[in-house]
């Protein structure tokens, strides 16, 4: 009998895909994956992509860097804010990682990340805040992205030029770009973005690991936990591992089910879905190909979608995620008993003496069972509990299975042609209404 769960090595994190593989027969054989496998390194090796190398090269992910500036600001104890400037992968991975962890930002910084160029949300976000104790984040890779810009001329104008220097940080190319050159010759504070890391594979350097010190995170940690899933990859047999078997069962399952539906059981993981969403919809949709991804929450969304899920077009594969053990439980009172209530209410009786964890971890196993008797696929990620190593070897894993997916397809998982013919048509457009102004 074939395995069909297994822990990632040494990490975290534990994959079950026993119920996206049912009735499939392998199409390759060790043989293409070790082909696979071969040239995805090779970009590695070479630093044409860098995500796989920067847990042990600082030169790539900038980790000593991102602490040292992190932790001289929080020394000075003059921020009680921190306005985080970025789009997309410049913005959903540290949005995402803050919120999974939120509990273990130790420190009293608060952050806002504004994404969006909306003129509503950039007001009332400022409302709030004083120029004085803010700290203002700008993050865009090229130094050149419209909304990261426009956001940024706002917040310079806010804060003073007197408060550049102290109050401004800038993460994007060590060399190139408007940001690059402003913060040079302004002496802004600075880290730097390697060019070798796309937006959406940014985690691990300073779009991720500067904002996580500054919470009070543990980078170390988290590069750890995904330095274990490296490990895992170095030594697990191409054909049996559990990565490369699930890339191969997605691709082999698109031309009926090409809605992955990823629905972690934690609130604390909601945005992880929506950074998900990115990296699998942008690195994957090119070609004519890519899967369409969507974001979902248990249990709540067994209220919404659930239905669709079981009874609807069999076009979809759920992503599940769960947090095996938690510091709190949640203990549901024996009410009836403590308040000595002389009626017996069915469902109170039911869930007294349990937790909220409980709870849903029953959930979890209860949808799971109403898709696998429908015969709809799914596979689940489960995590050992929730903290930097684990959230390392998430971000890691599924980083990994993309790049992995892309190349077994024939599709390049690194680029966006899409997203820079749109930059094109927005630049072509406000210089339109300059010439005419």
């Amino acid at each position: 009998m074939s395995v069909t769960a297994a822990r990632l090595g040494h990490s975290p994190l534990l994959v079950d895909w026993s119920h996206l593989v049912l009735g499939h027969t392998s199409s390759h054989d060790g043989s293409e994956f070790d082909r696979t496998w071969k040239a995805l390194k090779s970009r590695f090796g070479s630093k044409e992509v860098g995500f796989y190398d920067s847990l042990f090269e600082n030169e790539i992910s900038q980790a000593s860097e991102s602490e040292a500036l992190a932790g001289e600001i929080l020394a000075q104890g003059k921020f009680s804010d921190c306005l985080f400037l970025g789009i997309g992968g410049s913005a959903l991975g540290p949005i995402s990682l803050l919120s999974a962890l939120k509990e273990k930002c130790v420190t009293s910084l608060r952050f806002h990340f504004i994404e969006n160029p909306d003129p509503q949300d950039w007001k009332q976000t400022l409302k709030s805040l004083s120029p004085e104790s803010t700290l203002v984040c700008a993050v865009t890779k090229s130094g050149t992205t419209f909304e990261t810009v426009a956001q940024l001329l706002l917040a310079l104008d806010w804060l003073g030029k007197e408060r550049w220097k102290s109050h401004l940080v800038a993460l994007t190319d060590p060399e190139k770009g408007d940001l690059r050159k402003f913060s040079n010759e302004n002496g802004i504070k600075n880290l730097s973005i390697h060019p070798s890391l796309g937006g959406r594979f940014s985690i691990f350097s300073p779009v991720g690991l500067f904002p996580a010190a500054l919470a009070g995170l543990s980078t170390k940690d988290f590069l750890l936990g995904a330095s274990q899933i490296r490990d895992a990859m170095e030594k697990i047999p191409s054909h049996k591992n559990p990565l490369f078997i699930i890339s191969e069962a997605l691709i082999d399952h698109y031309s009926k089910r090409p809605i992955h539906v990823c629905m972690p059981y934690s609130t604390r993981l909601r945005l992880f879905g929506s950074w998900f969403v990115q990296l699998w919809g942008e690195s994957l949709g090119k070609d004519g190909r890519g899967f369409t991804p969507i974001s979902a929450l248990g249990a709540t969304d067994q209220h919404s979608i659930l239905q669709l899920l079981r009874d609807g077009p069999d076009d979809k594969i759920t992503w599940f995620m769960s947090i095996d053990q938690t510091s709190d439980p949640v203990s549901i009172p024996q009410i009836s008993k403590k308040h000595s209530l002389k009626q017996l209410y069915p469902a109170f009786s039911l869930l007294e003496g349990h937790s909220l964890h409980e709870l849903m971890t029953v959930e979890y196993h209860a949808i799971s069972k109403v898709l696998t008797r429908k015969e709809k696929p799914h596979l689940h990620f489960q995590l050992d509990c929730l903290d930097e190593k684990s959230m390392g070897a998430l971000y890691f894993a599924f980083s990994v299975l993309t790049a992995f997916t892309g190349t077994l397809w024939g599709v390049n998982p690194f680029d966006q042609p899409g997203v820079e013919e749109g930059k094109i048509y927005i630049k072509q457009s406000l210089e339109e209404k300059r010439s005419l102004a």
